[in-house]
This record gives C-alpha cells, structure tokens and sequence, in this order.
C-alpha cells in the first residue's frame, strides 16, 4: 500500500496495460482550477471530465487533500475550506449539498490539508501558525499552534505531519522544520528540524519515508528535496539539484519520487540511490509547457497540470508511467489548474 501527495489513500500498483485499465476503475482525478475557483473531476476510467463549483468567488484554491469520496479545498484569503462530498458525483440520492463551504479563523490565508478519516481534516493556517481540525460532517472546529507558517500536511502512521516553511513577509527567515502530532490532537508537539529553506509541500513513499520539497528563495536555484524518517523523527538526507521553485511531488511505484516545475516540467528523483535522475534542463515538458501539479492513479499513469497562462482552460496530460512519460490524452480543465486531490467515485 501507499500515500500519494499529502491524501493518504491506499493505492494498488498495476502491472500491464489492461489491468491498469481496470485498476483504475472509480478513481477520479481532483483538479483545483485557482483562477475560476472549481474543481475539476478526471476520470481515470474514460479520461471524461465533471466540474464542480466552489461557491466562494472570493477564494484562491491551490491546494487539496482527497480520501474515497471526500475532497477538501483550502480557500486561502477567503479564510474557509470547501468540502466536496461523493467526489462532487450528483445523482438520485448522492446530490444533497454536494459542496459545502466552513468558515476557519480570520485570517488564516489556509492553505493545505490532510483527511484523517471519514469526518476529520486538518487545514493549516499559514498566517496564524495554527492548523485547524474539522469536522467536516458537522463543521466543528478546533485550532493549535504549530510552527512559523505551516502551508503542507501529511498522515503517516496515525501522526500528522506539518511543514512549517518559517517564511516573513514571503521570504525564508531560515530553515524549516516539520511538526508532528497525534492524529486526534495537539497534546504533544514533536519538531523534527530540516536543512532546507522554504518546505512547501510533503509526500508519502511506498517506504514509509516522508519527502519534503524546500523550494528556497524565489529566483534561485535552491530547490531541494528532504528525506525523513517518520518514525526515527530524524531528517536522513538532503537532495540537492532541483533547481528554481520546485512545485508539488508524488511518490511513484517504480520508486520514483517526480516533483513538478513551472519552468522546468517534470523532474525525477531516484529514491534507491537519493539523486536527481532528472533535474533542470531535462525535465520532462509535455506539451513543451512547464508543469503545476501532479497526480499518480492507480495504474501508475502520471497526469501533468498545465496551467498555460491562467486566462483560459488548462489541461491535464495523462503520461504513461516513468521513464517513457507518453502522452496517452490530452484532457481541457478550468482555468488555472494548480492542484491535484485522489478520490473514489461512490
């Protein structure tokens, strides 16, 4: 089993083309479009796209956790979270509200979540160094400190995972670090220091490793990738190499971890050996265009975010699995697409 991109969802790795045809059967693609505040469905069966409203023109959506049919969507300056039921499936029955908006503390700018289970999230809160606990059932809410501007969250092992990018007034005051907690509530805050500056956003490897992208200073070359160890609580190395302002990352079956690049498309690293396999200058530009997000379904297909330039529909390439990364469809979203959550139909 494995955790993909900050949703902790189980996913089964395929082995031929049919069966990751079938495989995939259910599973959607979220895709949170920033500039017109929806989010749009991919299906992993037939590549067929549903979009969903978000009802907060005033939000900035950029980030998104999913679990089964759950979709949670930080909406920045709007200081609230969407949540998106039955992976915005309306049918006979399943069409009750399908997306319901709760407010968090003024002010929160919030920005990243974890799903713990079938009523819980976690939403951090960058502008007060607090993250929230939701009940994204009935919108009880309950609110602790954590680190200076935490903007990532991750699951593993029953403890939440906080990255705390230690930012003042957008630029890195110094080195990051993760915060760790029980999944039901801050008693205990554990801190686990990192080397880089700037940690943006974590993902979870089929090893149990906790993979922390640094993206550094704007406008340097000073993107890195951190591997730590959950249990241990201990940062075990540092990857440099990935050059200026790496985006999300995703871990991949074939123990590859791939981080998106606006610039530079999609770059690699090799987790057996802990290096850059493809860095700037060979990072992987479907469509030529640079890269927002990423997502890995089930059969191991990668979809590639490409936002254009943010004034008319995005698209989505749906890749075949590393190293070939061909370009199975093309697939036209909303506007601005920046992010990525896994869901299950119902």
């Amino acid at each position: 089993m494995r955790r993909v991109c900050l949703l902790g969802l189980a996913l089964t790795a395929a082995c031929s083309d049919a069966l990751e045809q079938t495989s995939s059967a259910g599973q959607v693609i979220g895709v949170v479009n920033a500039a017109d505040n929806t989010v749009s469905f991919v299906s992993a069966t037939d590549f067929s796209v549903r979009t969903v409203g978000l009802a907060t023109p005033g939000g900035a959506a950029t980030t998104a956790a999913g679990r089964g049919g759950t979709v949670i969507v930080p909406l920045g300056p709007a200081d609230s979270v969407a949540v998106i039921h039955n992976a915005g499936l309306c049918t006979t029955g399943l069409c009750v509200r399908p997306v319901v908006v709760f407010a968090l503390p003024r002010g929160s700018g919030a920005t990243g979540a974890a799903i713990r289970d079938d009523s819980i999230a976690w939403v951090a809160n960058p502008n007060l160094n607090t993250v929230t606990r939701l009940n994204f059932l009935t919108g009880d809410t309950a609110s602790f400190r954590v680190g200076a501007y935490p903007r990532a969250m991750a699951l593993v092992g029953g403890r939440v995972f906080v990255a705390s990018g230690n930012l003042v007034s957008g630029a890195p005051a110094g080195a990051s670090w993760l915060n760790a907690f029980a999944c039901c509530g801050v008693s205990t805050l554990d801190s686990i220091p990192l080397s880089a500056t700037n940690a943006r956003f974590l993902a979870v490897g089929d090893d149990s490793l906790l993979y922390v992208v640094a993206a550094g200073r704007a406008g340097h070359p000073e993107g890195k990738l951190s591997v730590v160890d959950p249990v241990a609580g201990t940062e075990l190395v540092v990857i440099n190499g990935l050059g200026d302002s790496p985006g999300a990352a995703a871990f991949h079956p074939s123990g590859r971890v791939l981080v998106a690049s606006a610039s530079e498309g999609i770059l690699e690293v090799n987790t057996l050996t802990r290096s850059v396999t493809r860095g700037p200058g060979q990072g992987v530009k479907p469509g030529g265009h640079g890269v927002a997000g990423l997502a890995i379904d089930q059969g191991g297909r990668v979809y590639a975010l490409d936002a254009g330039v943010c004034t008319g529909p995005g698209v989505v390439h749906v890749l075949s699995p590393p190293p070939d990364y061909d370009e199975l469809r093309a697939v036209t979203v909303g506007v601005c697409p920046s992010a990525t959550a896994l869901a299950v139909v119902p």
